[in-house]
């Protein structure tokens, strides 16, 4: 009888064994995968259980990563009551099994595994899509956006960091997080001030606004919009030369340009530049110099999945002893 023994990986294993380098490498290699047709990924499905009085959500999001030979289901959501119990608002959880049999391999705790992927989408994005990178906006300063610099500064050369958000005590906080930081941080009084002359504008919030307009973008700027609702205007988007994406089904039905497929003025054909597709050599990233392009990040459960493999692939290798559910039981 094949043995049934599960893995249980808690937060302090993953962050032992999963470096940023290790992530900013495996999220690049995920998506190429997934350019060339190496990765099965249905879209995601949301559980909205609010409307049984439950304030909460969850996302389920499957891969199956054909390289690694690593199939699993991340499973993330966002829980209203968290922040009054001491936990995240979001929490992530990744199931992975045996490709060949379904026998469950592991449970692993997805929390770090969301954040830092989250952190190296745009550090990757910024490397392909940018003219310069020598000013850096962010809209929004909390865990996201810092793990967004901590990856982008991997592997950009930045000089000034510009932050914008609404307290000024979190642009504070965010900034001691970088205490030898090789590039300055301004903090902005709008948004306005901190987007006008920036190279690259990134948007990590919860809002539903119109955090960045149109005129503010000078000639050769990269905007980028990681919220799950609208960050810009909608000219932000009318007006770019290019539109860019991580993944093209989920990024019509929700994000930043939802509202504009939901009018029409979005299709599966107007995403200019695709990233799997640019890193697995498929068509160019930028072009033009001039150009001022718009990108949108979803964030796809492969890569979750990919980096839970990779965390098995090291425990494994280094032949440690870890929590082992036997499943027969």
């Amino acid at each position: 009888m094949v043995e049934q023994k599960a893995m249980i990986i808690g937060e302090e294993t993953v962050k032992k064994y999963l470096s940023i380098e290790d992530v900013i490498d495996c999220v690049e290699k995920t998506w190429r995968w997934y350019g060339e047709g190496s990765v099965v990924m249905p879209n995601k499905i949301t559980t909205d259980m609010s409307e049984l009085g439950v304030a909460g959500w969850f996302n389920s999001m499957p891969a199956y990563i054909g390289p690694m030979d690593v199939a699993g289901i991340k499973v993330v959501g966002g829980y209203d009551g968290n922040r009054a119990l001491g936990l995240p608002y979001i929490k992530a959880n990744l199931l992975v099994t045996d490709s060949k049999t379904g026998v469950l391999r592991a449970l692993v705790s997805g929390d770090f595994i969301n954040d830092a992927r989250t952190g190296a989408q745009p550090a990757i994005m910024t490397k392909l899509l940018a003219a310069s990178t020598d000013v850096i906006t962010l809209i929004g300063t909390g865990l996201m956006a810092y793990y967004s610099l901590l990856c982008m500064s991997k592997v950009l050369e930045m000089k000034e960091i510009r932050l914008c958000d609404i307290s000024e005590e979190a642009m504070d906080r965010f900034i001691a997080r970088f205490p030898d930081a090789p590039f300055k941080f301004v903090k902005c009084k709008s948004n306005e001030e901190g987007c006008r002359g920036a190279d690259v504008i990134i948007t990590i919030t919860n809002a539903n606004a119109d955090l960045v307009e149109e005129p503010w973008l000078k000639k050769g700027s990269l905007v980028m919009t990681m919220g799950s609702f609208r960050e810009t205007s909608f000219d932000v988007v009318r007006k770019a030369d290019k539109i860019a994406v991580d993944q093209v089904g989920q990024s019509l039905h929700r994000g930043n340009v939802k509202e504009l497929a939901e009018m029409g003025e979005i299709n599966e054909n107007s995403f200019d530049i695709r990233i799997p597709e640019v890193l697995a050599g498929k068509m160019p990233a930028r072009t033009n110099p001039d150009d001022r392009i718009y990108t949108q990040i979803i964030g796809t459960g492969m890569l979750d999945v990919a980096l839970a493999g990779l965390v098995l692939e090291k425990i494994e290798a280094a032949g440690v002893d870890v929590t082992r559910v036997d499943m027969t039981k």
